[in-house]
């Protein structure tokens, strides 16, 4: 298991030494053969709770994650001092090349993947990104290289699979939850109650539905501000939203402009020092509206 090999007996207070003269590198605890199991360690090493070794309290980190077939891994790692450590990502991302899956050459294409931040085999965490940049085809092509810590390799088609399955993963949990806001019938969304009932009902319809492209389809029913407000916060998130999302998105937009105390219909007006006066879209409302005389 990594390149500490499988631990079949859990030394804790190997392991606490071996982390604290190594302090801010994840170790490897110890492989439980459930989730019960390491996620009650990974919950009691923190606060050295019935876990003597990791004393005082506060002075380790550690999480669980699954190992392959062996079971649950628990990592932990000695936090106290300074500099604090960087938090252990919620995911990570990567450039890889996608050749197709059949066994004729079809040419190569770069795919940004998010996949989990451990590592499958053992729970270790993954390395973080390198560019690397190669010539094929004519053409110059950049992608991420990664050394994970434990040793073990993801190839990209393996990579790959984790990503697509993850996508189809999170599809169906929105589109799930689209339809439970259907079932039980449209919420207040304020201006935009409407526009987010046609999302959610949309959504619940089509897997994967992208805020794109439920942006077009609230134009085509009339909801051209609702549609240009989420194309302005699907380009500031850079693409990455879903229909559920730019539903989510415009209730809470709804919500923030009747709480919104700050503008007078959108707008921020003032004086400025040289007595100029200034008239400023309100960031929270968003409105589109004429700057004031």
């Amino acid at each position: 298991m990594g390149t500490s090999g499988p631990r079949s007996r859990m030394n804790h207070r190997a392991v606490a030494l071996e982390a604290r003269s190594d302090r801010g590198v994840w170790k490897l605890a110890g492989v439980y053969p459930a989730s019960t199991g390491g996620s009650s360690a990974a919950r009691r090493i923190p606060n050295a709770v019935r876990m003597p070794s990791y004393a005082p309290a506060g002075t380790f980190e550690a999480y669980t994650a699954p190992a392959g077939d062996e079971g649950w891994a628990v990592w932990v790692r000695y936090v106290a001092g300074l500099p604090v450590p960087d938090p252990r990502p919620a995911s990570m991302t990567y450039r890889v090349c996608d050749r197709g899956s059949g066994t004729e050459y079809v040419g190569v294409r770069i795919v940004t993947v998010t996949v989990a931040p451990e590592c499958p085999v053992c729970g270790g965490p993954r390395g973080s990104a390198v560019p690397y940049r190669f010539h094929e085809d004519g053409d110059w092509f950049v992608v991420d290289k990664w050394k994970n810590p434990c040793g073990h390799v993801d190839p990209y088609v393996t990579v790959l699979a984790e990503h697509r399955k993850r996508v189809a993963q999170l599809e169906e949990a929105e589109q799930k939850a689209a339809a439970h806001a259907v079932a039980i019938g449209p919420a207040d969304a304020g201006e935009y109650t409407e526009a987010v009932t046609l999302l959610h009902t949309a959504a619940a319809e089509i897997r994967g539905l992208h805020a794109k492209q439920a942006a077009q389809f609230l134009d085509l029913r009339g909801h051209g501000e609702a549609a240009r407000r989420v194309m302005e916060e699907m380009k500031a998130r850079s693409g990455h939203m879903s229909a559920r999302q730019a539903a989510l998105f415009l209730a809470d937009l709804a919500a923030a402009r009747a709480a919104c105390s700050d503008c007078e219909d959108g707008r921020i007006n003032y004086r400025g020092a040289d007595g100029e006066f200034v008239s400023l879209r309100c960031r929270v409302c968003r409105k589109e509206t004429v700057p004031s005389a």
